[in-house]
């Protein structure tokens, strides 16, 4: 479809000199699709996803016919009060007056607008419904009927306030129903609610979200997110971003958090006040706050200008959500950025998800600290060098002359500097957050397992012949931590390079380091103090010999005699040895089958023979078969016998 521009439309004068006030120029292809429909009375079932300019769609024609100058003579349902403000917002800056109803709203300043004879009344369904049975509002005369967003007006069971305002409505009037997506109960609306001769437009239809974003996913587990959103953030310093989150909690604690990084950050969720919600998305819009952290309160239909980042802080639900949220930015033709923080585990699901809507996502690499402060640190070169560069007012300069009188450039210049959040940023911001790897490769076969294991117990014994030692950090797999932030913490923290480290010994839960012996305590000592993101960092040395008991070793079947008996003694098990000495360990009978030997049994009462009674020791249980039996349920049974 080849696009008009709006200037050689037949458009009156008070609207063309809008869009062009507002900067457009070319409309969408909705907007032109359903121009001369509109314009010519006919009722319309309009599908198209969501930021393609549906609000001018059916503005543009409406207003410019002026038979619908009249009081009430262009009704427009939504179905949430954010909505209900946006599209306001927009036919009045068109240069005609909207009423604007909704719930929470104050009631004299509604009564006051329907009074003055709006031609535009907005509303959403609650407060419509308030009005018509107050007598407040009178649709006698209403002449054209737009439900925007339609579908989510069902979804968000308005269906009987809907048909109320349906019977007070004239039947004798142009409907136009705009949805983003077409599910069973639109067409009943559709069937309800058109005219026969209605027609049908589908732009973009289906779950697409616009070409001009990029989408972006980054492997993060959910306790390393909140660091990972504020390295995003200082890092690449969005115009304007909306983070979205599940719950309302979520909302206000990562808020809080953000507040405290030295961002400048709103909230707004469901249970705020609709002053507060009012207040924060005109500060939102004005651009005094930069982020907005919200729930899907805001997810459908929010069109705030400029916003160039959409966050998810989770995976959302389901496709249909992904693309209602990453809609708030890529509007009007602009470039956006969706990001999407995913832990490797749910990774496979996200992909199937945007693959609904043929999306293709890109995995990021996060910026950590030392990167983070250096983009700042490049982008406030590049703030003073462009201040600069224009006109500097003359009574900064001879205030600057007056410190300079007395203090040396270097100081004063330091000391300013040190006033600025944006320069105290380049030495404070950002954190070292553990990244997840894509691939963990394929898992290793018990005996590989436990053959490096023994390999590993065997190379302790030698590491303090060569001068070197091992320290156990109580960080691990559980934690998300891979060997390269191991290195990087070592390098940040101790002044330690990769060269110097020897062996990386992950864990689940901790994680085994060989380093220089002359540099151990000096390691330690950073590594107490130092702050790596949830986690209370702690280090400390292990010995050789104790590092053998850590490390587990495969056990092997060795055999020897006491007296005339034969015993089966176990070494160290997977599970180390009990507090006694004891516990359940593992080994191999004569004929290579894995056995159970309960070593704190044997300790108590004495090893049985094969066929006897038990040891002087402590035979008094009577005769026992074995004293390597097969497991658990031999031991309950003999215990009792």
């Amino acid at each position: 479809m080849e696009l008009i521009p709006f200037a050689q439309w037949p458009l009156n004068n008070v609207l063309q000199e809008s869009l062009q006030k507002a900067g457009f120029t070319t409309p969408t292809e909705v907007q032109q699709a359903c121009w001369d429909d509109v314009l010519a009375g006919t009722d319309l079932l309009v599908q198209s996803c969501t930021g393609t300019g549906k609000t001018l769609a059916f503005s543009l024609p409406l207003l410019n016919n002026p038979d619908n100058s009249r009081p009430a003579s262009i009704l427009v349902v939504l179905p949430t009060r954010e909505l209900a403000m946006q599209v306001a917002r927009v036919i009045n800056s068109l240069g005609t007056k909207a009423a604007l109803l909704y719930g929470g709203g104050s009631y004299h300043e509604q009564m006051r607008s329907l009074k003055q004879g709006a031609p535009v009344i907005v509303g959403t369904p609650g407060r419509l419904i308030d009005h018509i049975e107050r007598g407040s509002l009178d649709l006698s005369d209403c002449r054209a009927l737009v439900l925007d967003e339609a579908d989510e007006i069902l979804d968000m069971g308005f269906a009987e306030e809907l048909d109320k305002i349906l019977a007070s409505l004239p039947s004798e009037r142009q409907t136009l129903l705009f949805s983003a997506t077409m599910p069973g109960e639109m067409e009943e609306l559709a069937q309800k609610t058109l005219r026969q001769d209605c027609h049908r437009i589908s732009i973009s239809v289906g779950l697409t979200a616009a070409h001009d974003i990029s989408h972006e996913v980054y492997l993060v587990a959910k306790e390393w997110r909140a660091k990972a959103l504020c390295n995003i953030l200082h890092a690449e310093a969005p115009q304007l971003a909306i983070i979205f989150c599940h719950t309302k909690i979520e909302t206000d604690e990562l808020t809080q958090t953000l507040i405290h990084s030295g961002l400048n950050v709103l909230s707004l969720h469901g249970d705020m006040a609709q002053a507060e919600r009012t207040r924060t998305l005109s500060s939102f819009r004005s651009g005094a706050a930069k982020y907005l952290v919200a729930t899907d309160v805001a997810a459908r239909g929010l069109d705030v200008d400029g916003v160039t980042h959409v966050i998810n802080m989770a995976p959302p639900q389901n496709t249909e959500i992904y693309i209602h949220r990453v809609g708030r930015t890529g509007r009007a033709g602009k470039r956006g950025t969706a990001i999407t923080f995913v832990a490797r585990h749910e990774l496979n699901r996200f992909k199937r998800l945007v693959g609904k809507a043929k999306i293709d996502i890109e995995i990021g690499k996060l910026p950590q600290a030392e990167e983070v402060r250096r983009r700042i640190k490049t982008d406030f070169h590049k703030e003073v060098t462009d201040r600069l560069a224009s006109v500097v007012n003359e009574d900064y300069r001879l205030l600057a002359a007056e410190l300079l009188s007395y203090l040396s450039p270097a100081d004063s210049l330091a000391a300013v500097l040190s006033m600025l959040p944006r320069a105290r940023a380049i030495f404070t911001a950002g954190c070292n957050v553990a990244v997840q790897e894509l691939d963990r490769g394929s898992r290793r076969g018990k005996a590989e397992r436990n053959s490096l294991l023994d390999k590993a117990a065997k190379k302790a014994g030698a590491a303090a012949a060569e001068g070197m030692s091992y320290i156990q950090i109580n960080l691990g797999r559980s934690d998300a931590i891979n060997a390269q932030a191991i290195l990087r913490m070592l390098s940040e923290a101790a002044s330690l390079s990769k060269t110097e480290v020897g062996d990386i010994e992950l864990r689940s839960h901790t994680t085994f380091v060989e380093l220089p012996s002359e540099a151990a305590a000096a390691v330690l000592e950073a590594l107490n103090h130092y702050d790596f993101g949830p986690v209370r960092l702690r280090a400390r040395l292990i010995t050789p010999e104790k590092l053998k008991v850590l490390l587990p070793v495969e056990v092997k079947s060795v055999k020897r005699k006491s007296g005339s008996r034969e015993h089966c003694e176990v070494g160290r098990s997977r599970r180390g040895l009990g507090r006694r000495g004891g516990g359940r360990g593992f080994a191999k009978d004569e004929k290579g089958k894995h056995i159970h030997c309960d070593n704190r049994r044997n300790n108590r009462r004495g090893t049985a023979d094969k066929f006897g009674k038990g040891s002087e020791s402590g035979g008094r249980h009577g005769q026992k078969k074995e004293s390597c039996h097969r497991g658990g349920r031999a031991q309950r049974r003999n215990k009792r016998h």
